[in-house]
């Protein structure tokens, strides 16, 4: 009921965007933002939101709206700080830079040159323990942790948010006790473990702890006086408090600082904005080379066929599904940022020189932020050029019915991020559906020649599904694999690839299936309830906490023995380790650091 829930939240109307924008009417964007952010704030239950708009070297508009501290009653201001998430990849990355500039990094040298001691295993759908699997880590380099193609695991879930976390530099440890999710290089595969790995490389290469080499060669030239690379919420009276909606919430420290633990405003973020756009200089000094700062804007990822349109830099997304919103000025670099309780958007173009960047204190702003900031950008563009957003809207149903043979091949089940997606014709009309997170979707045939998504509340109301009904779907082959493709305003994206028929579960597995409770568990997984259970032929773990952060979701299990499997992401192989273990003589499964028996 979930998806139910977001999707009925979602049907009131923002206020409209002006329709003509004199040139350099900034009053006029100001005033159509300041009503959006408070029609957002409301709707999404934000208690403190701050926002910056850049014009090169200047902000033109900064503003803070609601409550930093709403039990204080302390305004949100330009200065307000906030975590700012997985944006703080964006320093960890310039701080790579500049070693490589001093020739003390190179980026594509394999990190155990300088890292002998970091040495995962290969990806468990491979030999396990064979020569070859395990000497993947070995072409492992910095380039392609910084644009999420070296294989690493997302996450390792225990002790990533706790009261007192393990210091930077075990990370290596963890990673070589998780193995590879992927082949280094074969896909994108976002991981907040590669930046604390990299941020090791930093502090050792540096000779000076991760932290204090940001404060002091990063933020310090960059005139970020206010902002810190800290475990948790800075303990300044600036910082703002952590929300659930309105509710109060405690924002726990967070072990890998160098993927989302800044503390900063959206005041400071404008000074690194405006260093992009000057070429790696900020108030006189050279923090970066120009030749770096273009590398960092640069694809890195054109020659990967399973990534299709998904484009990357060093730490800078390159691609994105709104991107209509600003077609037309040229490429745009964006990356959002996430803490358990804090929310974050920065969007560039760098042509322009224009820039944005959005923060909340509420993890109810995800969305909030991303549509703040592409419509400051939007506006802020038309203002200042004249270039107005393409005009692209849904193509409209057709109701052509597909071949036979079109429609037979879209059937079956896919791995995808969001877990097990089944493609399945409703008995009663031939009709095609799509089974996902517990929620039966139409899948209705486009002008396109795409199918979309569809949903009626009772089977009865017809609800506009947002983002997710902009995308057309169609199955493509790549490089032997049947890949489920969605695409928005000509941008595409993986978002899963077909399923063979499920294997027999052997008596090993099938005897683990049930309810399990954890015996390892930390702040943040105290409230998990995990189970192992069987659909139609699939083995499936379900973990579930019912608050943000941490792993929420049904995930298809993958065993490749009696005592290891992967949790499947968007490929049908490759993904985290789950394994069997037995602790004090009591078998148990591991995943991505934590422990469970059966009930």
């Amino acid at each position: 009921m979930a998806l139910v829930g977001a999707l009925v939240a979602g049907c009131a109307s923002a206020p409209s965007p002006p329709t003509v924008l004199p040139s350099g009417d900034t009053a006029a964007v100001s005033s159509y933002l300041s009503k959006l952010i408070a029609f957002e704030m409301q709707h999404n239950k934000i208690p403190g939101l701050s926002i910056s708009v850049v014009d090169d070297q200047q902000v033109v508009w900064t503003q803070g709206f609601g409550e930093s501290d709403v039990q204080q009653h302390i305004a949100a201001t330009p200065s307000t700080l906030y975590r700012a998430g997985s944006i703080s990849k964006l320093f960890t990355a310039t701080a790579v830079l500049q070693l490589a500039e001093q020739r003390r990094i190179d980026l594509d040298r394999p990190l155990q040159n300088d890292l002998p001691e970091f040495q995962p295993a290969g990806p468990a759908s491979e030999a396990m323990g064979s020569t070859d699997s395990d000497a993947h880590a070995a072409h492992i380099t910095p380039r392609q942790v910084m644009t999420h193609h070296a294989g690493l695991p997302r996450d390792r879930l225990k002790g990533m948010y706790a009261e007192h976390v393990e210091p930077l530099g075990t990370v290596v440890a963890l990673l070589n006790d998780e193995g590879l999710a992927f082949r280094p290089g074969e896909v994108f595969s976002y991981s907040n473990l590669g930046f604390s790995l990299l941020a090791h490389l930093v502090q050792t290469q540096a000779g000076m702890p991760f932290a204090q080499y940001l404060r002091r060669s990063v933020l310090g030239p960059l005139g970020m006086q206010t902002s810190l690379f800290e475990a948790g919420p800075s303990t300044s009276p600036p910082m703002a408090k952590a929300y659930e909606g309105r509710q109060p919430a405690e924002e726990l420290a967070l072990r890998d600082l160098p993927a989302g633990g800044l503390n900063t405003s959206v005041a400071d973020m404008a000074r690194f904005i405006s260093m992009v756009f000057a070429q790696g200089r900020s108030s006189g000094l050279q923090v970066l080379r120009p030749e770096s700062v273009a590398s960092m804007l640069q694809v890195q990822n054109g020659a990967v066929p399973l990534d299709l349109g998904l484009q990357v830099g060093l730490a800078w997304m390159l691609s994105t599904l709104d991107a209509h919103r600003i077609q037309g000025a040229g490429p745009v670099a964006h990356h959002a940022g996430a803490t358990l309780y804090h929310r974050s958007q920065m969007y560039m173009v760098p042509d322009h020189k224009l820039g944005v960047i959005v923060m909340a204190n509420s993890s109810t702003a995800t969305r909030a932020v991303d549509r703040i900031a592409l419509a400051a950008l939007s506006l802020q563009l038309q203002a200042k050029t004249g270039i107005r957003p393409a005009p692209w809207t849904r193509p409209p149903w057709d109701d052509t019915a597909s071949t036979p043979q079109y429609t037979q091949s879209l059937l079956g089940d896919y791995s995808t991020a969001a877990g097990l997606v089944r493609i399945t014709q409703d008995a009663a009309n031939g009709k095609l559906q799509a089974e996902v997170a517990g929620q039966t979707l139409a899948l209705r045939r486009r002008s396109d020649d795409r199918f979309g998504l569809r949903y009626a509340l009772l089977g009865l109301v017809p609800l506009d599904l947002g983002v997710l009904g902009d995308i057309g779907f169609t199955l493509r082959a790549v490089e032997g694999r049947a890949l489920l493709v969605g695409s928005a305003a000509g941008q595409d994206m993986l978002v899963g690839e077909r399923l063979g028929a499920p294997a027999p579960l052997s008596d090993a597995w099938r005897a683990r299936l049930g309810d399990y409770v954890q015996t390892n568990a930390d702040a943040l997984s105290r409230d998990y309830r995990i189970r192992l259970f069987e659909t139609r032929g699939r083995l499936l773990l379900e973990i579930s906490n019912g608050k943000s952060g941490g792993e929420n979701g049904t995930f298809i299990v993958n065993p490749v023995s009696d005592i290891q499997a992967e949790v499947l992401q968007n490929l049908a192989q490759g993904g985290q380790s789950l394994r069997v273990v037995r602790v004090d003589g009591v078998e148990q499964i591991r995943y991505s650091g934590y422990l469970a028996r059966k009930r």
